[in-house]
Protein backbone atom coordinates (compact mmCIF):
# COMPACT_ATOMS: atom_id res chain seq x y z
CA UNK A 1 0.00 0.00 0.00
CA UNK A 2 1.24 3.41 -0.87
CA UNK A 3 1.17 5.87 1.63
CA UNK A 4 0.74 9.24 0.56
CA UNK A 5 2.89 11.96 2.29
CA UNK A 6 0.89 14.45 3.77
CA UNK A 7 1.70 18.21 2.59
CA UNK A 8 2.05 20.98 5.24
CA UNK A 9 0.10 23.55 4.00
CA UNK A 10 1.54 27.08 4.15
CA UNK A 11 -0.57 30.37 5.04
CA UNK A 12 -1.28 32.29 2.32
CA UNK A 13 1.44 35.35 1.16
CA UNK A 14 -1.44 37.56 2.01
CA UNK A 15 -1.72 36.22 5.46
CA UNK A 16 2.19 36.15 5.91
CA UNK A 17 2.75 39.34 5.13
CA UNK A 18 0.58 40.99 7.21
CA UNK A 19 2.07 39.24 9.70
CA UNK A 20 5.46 40.79 9.07
CA UNK A 21 3.81 43.87 8.78
CA UNK A 22 2.28 43.59 12.14
CA UNK A 23 5.74 42.80 13.93
CA UNK A 24 7.27 45.55 12.27
CA UNK A 25 4.82 48.16 13.68
CA UNK A 26 5.07 46.76 16.85
CA UNK A 27 8.83 46.60 16.57
CA UNK A 28 8.54 50.55 15.73
CA UNK A 29 6.02 51.55 18.34
CA UNK A 30 7.96 49.63 20.84
CA UNK A 31 11.43 51.50 19.98
CA UNK A 32 9.11 54.58 19.61
CA UNK A 33 8.28 54.61 23.04
CA UNK A 34 11.31 53.27 24.39
CA UNK A 35 13.25 56.42 22.67
CA UNK A 36 15.95 53.92 21.00
CA UNK A 37 14.26 55.09 17.61
CA UNK A 38 13.29 59.46 17.06
CA UNK A 39 9.99 59.41 14.38
CA UNK A 40 7.60 61.77 12.77
CA UNK A 41 4.65 60.64 11.95
CA UNK A 42 3.11 62.81 8.92
CA UNK A 43 -0.59 62.80 8.04
CA UNK A 44 -0.59 62.75 3.93
CA UNK A 45 -3.75 62.53 2.09
CA UNK A 46 -4.90 58.95 2.91
CA UNK A 47 -2.34 57.38 4.30
CA UNK A 48 0.49 58.01 7.20
CA UNK A 49 3.90 58.27 7.18
CA UNK A 50 6.56 57.18 10.03
CA UNK A 51 9.87 59.34 9.30
CA UNK A 52 12.43 58.08 11.34
CA UNK A 53 15.83 60.04 12.00
CA UNK A 54 18.38 57.93 11.19
CA UNK A 55 21.29 57.87 8.90
CA UNK A 56 22.62 61.12 7.45
CA UNK A 57 19.80 62.46 10.46
CA UNK A 58 21.74 61.06 13.25
CA UNK A 59 24.08 64.02 14.07
CA UNK A 60 21.14 66.22 14.09
CA UNK A 61 19.65 63.99 16.61
CA UNK A 62 22.24 63.67 19.00
CA UNK A 63 22.81 67.54 18.98
CA UNK A 64 19.13 67.72 20.13
CA UNK A 65 19.51 65.38 22.92
CA UNK A 66 22.62 67.45 24.33
CA UNK A 67 20.71 70.54 23.91
CA UNK A 68 19.90 72.63 27.60
CA UNK A 69 16.20 73.60 26.05
CA UNK A 70 13.77 71.14 25.46
CA UNK A 71 12.98 70.36 21.53
CA UNK A 72 9.48 69.23 20.78
CA UNK A 73 7.40 68.23 17.57
CA UNK A 74 3.59 68.19 17.72
CA UNK A 75 1.26 67.42 15.51
CA UNK A 76 -1.09 69.93 14.53
CA UNK A 77 -3.58 68.93 17.31
CA UNK A 78 -1.06 69.12 20.02
CA UNK A 79 0.48 65.57 20.13
CA UNK A 80 3.87 65.19 21.07
CA UNK A 81 5.23 62.50 18.21
CA UNK A 82 9.17 63.65 19.02
CA UNK A 83 11.18 65.22 22.25
CA UNK A 84 14.69 65.52 23.50
CA UNK A 85 15.49 64.13 26.83
CA UNK A 86 16.18 67.44 28.00
CA UNK A 87 12.16 68.42 27.80
CA UNK A 88 11.38 65.05 29.51
CA UNK A 89 13.44 65.99 31.81
CA UNK A 90 11.77 69.49 32.56
CA UNK A 91 8.56 67.86 32.63
CA UNK A 92 10.10 65.43 35.27
CA UNK A 93 8.29 62.28 32.98
CA UNK A 94 10.16 59.27 31.25
CA UNK A 95 10.67 59.81 27.50
CA UNK A 96 8.37 56.88 26.68
CA UNK A 97 5.78 58.31 28.24
CA UNK A 98 5.91 61.78 26.44
CA UNK A 99 6.10 60.70 23.63
CA UNK A 100 2.34 60.39 22.10
CA UNK A 101 0.92 62.33 24.78
CA UNK A 102 -0.89 65.84 24.16
CA UNK A 103 0.99 68.69 25.23
CA UNK A 104 -1.98 69.72 27.03
CA UNK A 105 -1.73 67.04 29.40
CA UNK A 106 1.66 69.00 30.95
CA UNK A 107 -0.03 72.63 31.40
CA UNK A 108 -2.38 73.85 33.99
CA UNK A 109 -5.73 73.90 33.72
CA UNK A 110 -5.54 77.62 33.60
CA UNK A 111 -2.63 77.72 31.10
CA UNK A 112 -4.68 75.86 28.46
CA UNK A 113 -5.86 78.99 26.57
CA UNK A 114 -3.15 80.70 26.08
CA UNK A 115 -1.03 77.11 24.77
CA UNK A 116 -3.94 76.81 22.61
CA UNK A 117 -3.53 80.43 20.92
CA UNK A 118 0.30 79.79 21.05
CA UNK A 119 -0.28 76.46 18.98
CA UNK A 120 -2.68 78.23 16.57
CA UNK A 121 -0.48 80.83 16.16
CA UNK A 122 2.94 78.48 15.88
CA UNK A 123 1.21 76.75 12.91
CA UNK A 124 1.20 80.01 11.24
CA UNK A 125 4.01 81.57 12.21
CA UNK A 126 6.85 82.20 14.72
CA UNK A 127 5.74 82.73 17.76
CA UNK A 128 6.90 82.51 21.29
CA UNK A 129 5.52 83.48 25.04
CA UNK A 130 5.38 81.91 28.45
CA UNK A 131 3.43 79.35 30.21
CA UNK A 132 2.66 77.31 33.38
CA UNK A 133 3.47 73.75 33.19
CA UNK A 134 2.33 70.69 35.55
CA UNK A 135 5.18 68.36 35.67
CA UNK A 136 4.66 65.01 35.83
CA UNK A 137 5.44 64.98 39.79
CA UNK A 138 2.75 67.64 40.12
CA UNK A 139 5.50 70.16 40.50
CA UNK A 140 4.69 73.80 38.78
CA UNK A 141 7.52 74.41 36.28
CA UNK A 142 7.75 78.05 34.72
CA UNK A 143 8.92 77.97 31.52
CA UNK A 144 9.21 79.81 28.20
CA UNK A 145 8.27 78.63 24.51
CA UNK A 146 9.22 79.43 20.96
CA UNK A 147 6.51 77.70 18.57
CA UNK A 148 6.52 77.46 14.95
CA UNK A 149 5.58 75.60 11.81
CA UNK A 150 6.87 72.72 10.32
CA UNK A 151 6.94 71.99 6.59
CA UNK A 152 8.46 68.64 5.17
CA UNK A 153 9.99 68.62 1.59
CA UNK A 154 7.52 67.74 -1.01
CA UNK A 155 4.22 68.82 1.53
CA UNK A 156 2.65 71.76 0.33
CA UNK A 157 1.25 72.48 4.17
CA UNK A 158 2.37 72.45 7.60
CA UNK A 159 2.43 68.60 8.70
CA UNK A 160 3.43 70.01 12.33
CA UNK A 161 4.55 72.34 15.17
CA UNK A 162 8.24 72.47 16.63
CA UNK A 163 8.49 73.73 19.57
CA UNK A 164 11.86 74.68 21.88
CA UNK A 165 11.22 74.75 25.76
CA UNK A 166 13.40 76.72 28.01
CA UNK A 167 13.03 75.99 31.73
CA UNK A 168 12.38 79.78 33.20
CA UNK A 169 13.06 78.46 37.23
CA UNK A 170 16.94 79.28 36.85
CA UNK A 171 16.33 82.20 35.36
CA UNK A 172 13.38 83.65 37.38
CA UNK A 173 15.64 82.57 40.65
CA UNK A 174 18.73 84.89 38.69
CA UNK A 175 15.97 87.72 38.35
CA UNK A 176 15.51 87.25 42.08
CA UNK A 177 19.12 87.16 42.67
CA UNK A 178 19.83 90.20 40.94
CA UNK A 179 17.08 92.68 42.45
CA UNK A 180 18.05 91.07 45.95
CA UNK A 181 21.98 91.84 45.38
CA UNK A 182 20.78 95.47 44.00
CA UNK A 183 18.71 95.91 47.22
CA UNK A 184 21.53 94.88 49.28
CA UNK A 185 24.21 97.03 47.34
CA UNK A 186 22.11 100.06 47.90
CA UNK A 187 21.85 98.79 51.80
CA UNK A 188 24.94 98.59 52.15
CA UNK A 189 25.62 101.84 50.29
CA UNK A 190 23.91 103.62 52.96
CA UNK A 191 25.05 101.73 55.87
CA UNK A 192 29.11 102.55 54.25
CA UNK A 193 28.39 106.19 54.35
CA UNK A 194 26.42 106.29 57.59
CA UNK A 195 29.78 104.72 58.97
CA UNK A 196 32.16 106.84 57.39
CA UNK A 197 29.90 109.72 58.71
CA UNK A 198 30.24 108.43 61.84
CA UNK A 199 33.84 107.83 61.90
CA UNK A 200 34.34 111.66 60.45
CA UNK A 201 32.39 113.06 63.27
CA UNK A 202 33.25 111.23 66.25
CA UNK A 203 37.25 110.68 65.39
CA UNK A 204 38.43 113.44 62.70
CA UNK A 205 35.80 115.87 63.72
CA UNK A 206 36.67 115.64 67.72
CA UNK A 207 40.33 116.10 66.94
CA UNK A 208 39.78 118.97 64.68
CA UNK A 209 38.19 120.71 67.32
CA UNK A 210 40.52 119.88 69.68
CA UNK A 211 43.10 121.41 67.67
CA UNK A 212 40.94 124.62 67.22
CA UNK A 213 40.65 124.29 71.32
CA UNK A 214 44.42 124.03 71.44
CA UNK A 215 45.76 126.34 68.88
CA UNK A 216 43.44 128.82 71.55
CA UNK A 217 45.20 128.32 74.48
CA UNK A 218 48.36 128.43 73.00
CA UNK A 219 47.41 132.19 72.13
CA UNK A 220 46.61 132.39 75.80
CA UNK A 221 49.91 131.10 77.34
CA UNK A 222 51.87 132.54 79.71
CA UNK A 223 55.27 131.09 78.87
CA UNK A 224 56.90 130.05 76.18
CA UNK A 225 57.51 126.65 77.14
CA UNK A 226 54.43 126.25 77.76
CA UNK A 227 53.43 127.41 74.52
CA UNK A 228 55.84 124.90 73.17
CA UNK A 229 54.18 122.04 75.24
CA UNK A 230 50.55 122.70 73.95
CA UNK A 231 52.44 122.75 70.52
CA UNK A 232 53.53 119.49 70.49
CA UNK A 233 50.36 117.90 72.23
CA UNK A 234 49.07 119.13 69.04
CA UNK A 235 51.10 118.36 66.72
CA UNK A 236 50.72 114.68 67.99
CA UNK A 237 47.54 114.68 67.40
CA UNK A 238 47.56 116.04 64.10
CA UNK A 239 49.50 113.59 63.18
CA UNK A 240 47.43 110.93 64.65
CA UNK A 241 44.00 112.55 62.88
CA UNK A 242 45.98 112.24 59.46
CA UNK A 243 46.63 108.46 60.28
CA UNK A 244 42.71 108.13 61.21
CA UNK A 245 41.64 109.78 58.22
CA UNK A 246 44.35 107.26 55.92
CA UNK A 247 42.49 104.57 57.16
CA UNK A 248 39.13 105.81 56.21
CA UNK A 249 40.38 106.76 53.14
CA UNK A 250 41.96 102.95 52.55
CA UNK A 251 38.48 101.67 53.68
CA UNK A 252 36.48 103.60 51.07
CA UNK A 253 39.25 102.45 48.11
CA UNK A 254 42.66 100.72 48.66
CA UNK A 255 44.92 102.52 46.74
CA UNK A 256 47.48 100.10 47.21
CA UNK A 257 45.88 97.54 45.05
CA UNK A 258 46.43 99.89 42.35
CA UNK A 259 49.59 101.04 43.41
CA UNK A 260 51.51 97.54 44.84
CA UNK A 261 49.40 94.64 44.13
CA UNK A 262 46.92 92.88 46.08
CA UNK A 263 49.97 90.40 47.43
CA UNK A 264 51.40 93.72 49.31
CA UNK A 265 47.83 95.11 49.84
CA UNK A 266 46.75 91.89 51.87
CA UNK A 267 50.06 91.53 53.79
CA UNK A 268 49.84 95.60 55.01
CA UNK A 269 46.43 95.18 55.66
CA UNK A 270 46.33 92.06 57.85
CA UNK A 271 50.01 93.74 59.60
CA UNK A 272 47.78 96.52 60.04
CA UNK A 273 44.70 94.45 61.72
CA UNK A 274 47.14 92.28 64.07
CA UNK A 275 48.51 95.79 65.25
CA UNK A 276 45.45 97.49 66.31
CA UNK A 277 43.47 94.63 67.77
CA UNK A 278 46.88 93.05 69.71
CA UNK A 279 46.32 90.01 67.03
CA UNK A 280 48.89 87.51 66.53
CA UNK A 281 49.36 86.88 62.72
CA UNK A 282 50.75 84.19 60.22
CA UNK A 283 50.11 84.99 56.45
CA UNK A 284 51.42 83.15 53.62
CA UNK A 285 50.72 84.36 49.98
CA UNK A 286 51.87 82.33 46.73
CA UNK A 287 51.59 83.27 43.25
CA UNK A 288 49.10 86.10 43.43
CA UNK A 289 51.12 88.45 41.02
CA UNK A 290 52.76 86.12 38.79
CA UNK A 291 50.16 87.51 36.33
CA UNK A 292 48.14 90.48 36.92
CA UNK A 293 44.70 90.16 37.91
CA UNK A 294 42.01 92.40 36.80
CA UNK A 295 40.79 95.30 39.18
CA UNK A 296 37.30 93.66 40.05
CA UNK A 297 39.08 89.96 41.01
CA UNK A 298 41.64 91.85 43.21
CA UNK A 299 39.03 94.36 44.70
CA UNK A 300 36.91 91.18 45.65
CA UNK A 301 38.88 89.10 46.89
CA UNK A 302 40.57 92.67 49.45
CA UNK A 303 37.21 93.26 50.18
CA UNK A 304 35.81 89.53 51.22
CA UNK A 305 39.13 89.63 53.59
CA UNK A 306 38.27 92.95 55.13
CA UNK A 307 34.84 91.08 55.99
CA UNK A 308 36.62 88.07 57.52
CA UNK A 309 39.05 90.07 59.95
CA UNK A 310 36.23 92.42 60.56
CA UNK A 311 34.24 89.14 62.12
CA UNK A 312 37.74 88.07 63.64
CA UNK A 313 37.75 91.30 65.70
CA UNK A 314 34.08 91.81 66.68
CA UNK A 315 32.65 88.03 67.39
CA UNK A 316 35.82 85.52 67.43
CA UNK A 317 37.78 86.81 70.58
CA UNK A 318 40.66 85.27 68.90
CA UNK A 319 44.29 85.27 69.79
CA UNK A 320 46.02 84.29 66.65
CA UNK A 321 44.69 84.63 63.23
CA UNK A 322 46.04 82.80 60.29
CA UNK A 323 45.59 84.09 56.18
CA UNK A 324 46.51 82.12 53.54
CA UNK A 325 46.00 83.64 49.74
CA UNK A 326 47.32 81.20 47.25
CA UNK A 327 47.06 81.23 43.43
CA UNK A 328 46.95 78.69 40.64
CA UNK A 329 46.47 79.28 36.83
CA UNK A 330 42.47 79.23 37.11
CA UNK A 331 41.74 79.38 40.63
CA UNK A 332 42.60 81.62 43.36
CA UNK A 333 42.17 80.52 47.23
CA UNK A 334 41.43 83.50 50.71
CA UNK A 335 41.15 81.06 53.55
CA UNK A 336 41.54 82.93 56.91
CA UNK A 337 41.16 81.09 60.18
CA UNK A 338 41.08 82.56 63.82
CA UNK A 339 41.41 80.23 67.24
CA UNK A 340 38.65 82.22 68.62
CA UNK A 341 35.11 81.18 70.39
CA UNK A 342 33.64 79.82 67.29
CA UNK A 343 29.56 80.21 66.47
CA UNK A 344 27.23 77.87 64.91
CA UNK A 345 26.99 78.84 60.81
CA UNK A 346 23.67 77.67 59.96
CA UNK A 347 22.11 80.54 63.11
CA UNK A 348 24.14 82.78 61.66
CA UNK A 349 23.01 82.55 58.16
CA UNK A 350 19.79 82.69 59.02
CA UNK A 351 19.26 79.20 60.18
CA UNK A 352 17.10 80.79 63.11
CA UNK A 353 14.98 84.11 63.32
CA UNK A 354 17.66 86.41 64.24
CA UNK A 355 20.46 86.98 62.44
CA UNK A 356 23.79 88.65 63.60
CA UNK A 357 25.85 91.54 62.19
CA UNK A 358 28.33 88.12 61.47
CA UNK A 359 25.48 86.77 59.23
CA UNK A 360 25.13 89.46 57.53
CA UNK A 361 28.65 89.80 56.64
CA UNK A 362 28.71 85.79 55.59
CA UNK A 363 25.64 86.99 53.17
CA UNK A 364 28.00 89.64 51.85
CA UNK A 365 30.96 87.44 51.21
CA UNK A 366 29.07 84.58 49.48
CA UNK A 367 27.40 87.35 47.30
CA UNK A 368 30.60 89.39 46.42
CA UNK A 369 32.00 85.68 45.26
CA UNK A 370 29.10 84.75 43.37
CA UNK A 371 28.97 87.71 41.57
CA UNK A 372 32.10 86.33 39.82
CA UNK A 373 31.51 83.12 39.43
CA UNK A 374 33.20 82.21 42.66
CA UNK A 375 32.04 80.31 46.40
CA UNK A 376 32.66 81.01 50.21
CA UNK A 377 32.35 78.07 52.70
CA UNK A 378 32.42 78.60 55.85
CA UNK A 379 33.56 75.91 58.68
CA UNK A 380 33.07 76.98 62.35
CA UNK A 381 31.73 75.18 65.99
CA UNK A 382 31.59 76.29 69.62
CA UNK A 383 34.63 76.55 70.69
CA UNK A 384 36.64 75.35 67.86
CA UNK A 385 37.32 79.03 65.42
CA UNK A 386 36.35 79.49 62.24
CA UNK A 387 37.93 78.76 59.20
CA UNK A 388 36.49 80.85 55.81
CA UNK A 389 37.65 79.71 52.86
CA UNK A 390 36.71 82.03 49.33
CA UNK A 391 37.61 80.62 46.24
CA UNK A 392 37.47 82.80 42.96
CA UNK A 393 38.12 82.36 38.68
CA UNK A 394 41.35 83.66 38.74
CA UNK A 395 40.06 84.93 35.17
CA UNK A 396 36.30 86.56 34.32
CA UNK A 397 34.66 84.88 31.61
Amino acid sequence: MIRKRKTLRRPPAGLEGLRNRLRAAEDTLRALRAGEVDALVVTRAGDEQVLTLQGADLPYRILLDQMYAGAVTLTPDGAVVYCNRRFAEIVRTPLARVLGSALSRFVTPAEQPALEALLKRGSEERTGGELGLRAGDGTPVPIAVTFAPLRLAGSAGVSGVIGVVVDATERKRQEELHTRLVEQVMTAQDEERARIARELHDETGQALTALLVGLRTIEGSPTVAEAARLARQLREMAAQTLIDVGRISRGLHPGILDDLGLAVAVTRHVQEFARVYGIVEDTRIEGVDSVPLSPLVQNTVYRVLQEALTNVARHAAARRVTVRLVRNETMIELRVRDDGVGFEPGAALGGTTTVDRRGLGLHGMRERAALLGGVVQIESARGNGTMITARFPAHRS
